[in-house]
């Protein structure tokens, strides 16, 4: 039982940590690279001010740079959290985050360095995702934790209550250190023939433009959506085949 208790320690203190800010953005000297900085640096800084200058010394507060000033990880209330994902240019700088992400543009030879900064990039892709009740998985996961207390049931108590929530969460997580992967690889093999659809991440809802493909990965699911949407086309083919007859 202690080296599940472990496992859960370590995923909270990663948790509580991946949304610090980077430091370095860009360690490669690709030009590719290069050039998602430089995008992404412009959109902290309103160009009218860029162009003409301070008037008065105050800077233009623009929404951009609230994204930037901000962890997305951080614990709010559901409602703080979806005035966040509300913010005009939370898709711009998350999907600036995810080209950068696909073109290693985060690279060292500090592991957890690394791995800190690539889990900044990724957190736009999961801070923003909601569970089929649609509440916010970042609210929804330190919530949970936070009312577990000090004994809990790592399956029941944890990863039952979130749902969907923890396989996005594990996938988000991939993008930290090797030992991070194999600790959500374990809890899910823990909590596998205890948690149903354990292995089913959350749907990608309408407008989540901040669900991109990163490396292969996608926080969330398309497949429930289009699974609807599906079923939904067999049911008018068999409707207008009973007609017909």
């Amino acid at each position: 039982m202690r080296a599940i208790v472990a496992i859960v320690e370590v995923a909270v203190l990663l948790w509580a940590t991946t949304a610090q800010h980077v430091g370095n953005l860009n360690r490669s000297v690709t030009e590719e690279c290069q050039a998602l900085k430089v995008q992404l640096d412009k959109l902290w800084i309103d160009q009218t001010q860029m162009t003409q200058g301070i008037v008065g010394g105050a800077v233009t507060e623009t929404d951009c740079k609230q994204l930037h000033d901000i962890n997305v990880m951080d614990y709010r209330t559901d409602a703080e959290q979806a005035a966040l994902c509300s913010n005009a240019c939370y898709n711009n700088t998350a999907y600036t985050y995810a080209s950068m992400l696909n073109l290693d543009c985060f690279d060292g030879q500090d592991e957890y360095e690394v791995a800190n900064q690539r889990l900044f990039a990724a957190s736009f892709q999961f801070g923003c995702q909601q569970d089929a009740s649609e509440k916010y998985c970042v609210p929804l996961l330190g919530l949970t934790i936070q009312n577990a207390g000090s004994n809990y049931d790592l399956c029941s108590d944890i990863v039952n209550k979130i749902g969907c929530c923890f396989e996005s969460y594990k996938r988000y997580m991939s993008f930290g250190t090797s030992r991070s992967v194999d600790e959500m690889n374990a809890m899910a093999s823990t909590c596998a023939a205890k948690v149903s659809n354990i292995g089913v991440p959350c749907t990608c809802h309408p407008g989540n433009g901040f669900a991109s493909s990163v490396k292969g990965i996608v926080v969330c699911s398309h497949a429930s959506k289009l699974g609807l949407e599906v079923t939904l086309m067999l049911v008018v083919v068999m409707f207008m085949t009973f007609m017909r007859v």
